[in-house]
């Protein structure tokens, strides 16, 4: 109950808001079988807390982390995201996953995130910026066997051969719009900008570099031969990105180096 308060005060403010949209996206054929699926793949990861018992996902305080399923949406193809919302935008997103953004955005504040700003393109290019994120996959090969990735592995470089995503994600926080005519508010990355690749201004967790989303212009394409097949059960971690100053290091105007593995705790997931 104290944690649930807590996420109330951290940031619940955008279900709020947002109360008058559905739970889930639009139902599709197939659905429910590879949500079932998941939920055999991944039981509830232990200590941590459920946002929402229609979604799968979680927030651990603990580690600064913050834990959403989906699966293999895309093995290749051009990118615009790395992670949409089921129902939405698979044709270009290699993870769909079974949450709301929202809930996303309020498990990220819960954590000790840091909501920046989405990307600007006028008058002047400014990238997206909040706190930073990495995000790991989680899932079973065809032997059982678990396996992980950093998701970066699986966004590689258009035109080249092996060159992929070097940046983490940053937590923009996407654009809270309110109808002029009806005065309902909107949470926009509810329209499937979860985790971008290309620069969008309703994306939750976006690139903090210059991606274009002119689809002739797309910096990314699905590193297909790294990627688990279409439909393989994913367990997403958000992992919030702690750095601590160097020793002896006061100057704030100074980027202090990352905390080393903040990972090595993903086995009990």
């Amino acid at each position: 109950m104290e944690y649930a308060n807590y996420l109330c005060r951290a940031g619940l403010w955008v279900a709020a808001v947002c109360s008058g949209m559905a739970a889930t996206h639009a139902q599709w054929p197939g659905r429910e079988a590879i949500l079932r699926d998941v939920e055999k793949t991944f039981g509830d990861p232990p200590e941590l807390v459920r946002l929402d018992p229609q979604e799968r996902v979680w927030a651990d305080k603990k580690h600064q982390r913050v834990v959403v399923d989906g699966y293999i949406a895309l093995q290749q193809g051009s990118l615009e995201m790395l992670a949409c919302l089921a129902g939405t935008k698979e044709h270009e997103s290699i993870v769909a996953t079974f949450c709301k953004a929202q809930t996303v955005h309020a498990g990220l504040l819960a954590i000790g995130a840091k909501a920046g700003k989405p990307v600007q393109w006028q008058p002047d290019y400014v990238p997206p910026s909040g706190s930073e994120i990495q995000v790991m996959a989680l899932w079973r090969d065809e032997n059982g066997e678990k396996q992980r990735s950093d998701v970066r592995r699986w966004c590689r470089v258009v035109g080249s051969q092996d060159k992929t995503l070097e940046a983490n994600f940053v937590f923009a926080g996407s654009i809270l719009w309110e109808d002029p005519d009806t005065g309902k508010k909107m949470y926009q990355a509810e329209g499937g900008d979860l985790i971008c690749v290309s620069n969008f201004s309703t994306a939750t967790l976006d690139v903090p570099l210059e991606s274009s989303a002119v689809n002739t212009g797309l910096m990314f394409a699905a590193f297909s031969e790294r990627i688990p097949k279409v439909g393989t059960p994913i367990r997403l971690v958000l992992q919030l990105v702690v750095k601590t100053p160097a020793a002896g290091d006061s100057d704030p105007l100074v980027q202090p180096p990352a905390v080393p593995d903040q990972t090595k705790s993903l086995d009990k997931l």
